[in-house]
């Protein structure tokens, strides 16, 4: 039996500029070094999307495999909205990557000086067999 792998390749973030701090996980905002905790916030969104993607058995039995990019906003209180899928593979797999991207826990928002902000990512989801 083969088994689904998702590997998320890089988190769409981007270091802010200026008077903006990006969202957090959790436990990375407490890094003083703001690379590290930008590290911290794109490993630990990687793990858990990996770990929430359930590769649908339809898709499995079709072969259907590649990268789906998922846009979502991280509101000013934490709270994930507006996944939308920006390019998709396969209706079975868009919908799953749609799920886990839902499925994060809250987050601790961004800020623009001192004042909690949306922010917009773009994440890639490589959803292959192996």
């Amino acid at each position: 039996m083969t088994a689904a792998m998702v590997l998320l390749s890089g988190c769409g973030a981007k270091k802010p500029q200026g008077g903006l701090k990006n969202a957090s996980y959790a436990g990375c905002e407490y890094i003083q070094d703001a690379d590290r905790e930008f590290e911290c916030f794109n490993n630990t969104l990687a793990s858990y999307l990996a770990d929430e993607y359930k590769y649908p058995e339809a898709a499995r039995s079709l072969g259907v495999e590649g990268k789906i990019y998922v846009n979502f906003v991280v509101e000013s209180d934490g709270s994930i909205s507006n996944v939308t899928v920006v390019k998709g593979l396969d209706a079975l797999l868009d919908a799953e990557a749609i799920r886990a991207v839902r499925a994060l826990p809250t987050m601790i928002p961004a800020t623009y000086d001192g004042k909690p902000v949306r922010i917009q990512y773009t994440i890639p989801i490589n959803a292959n067999l192996k």
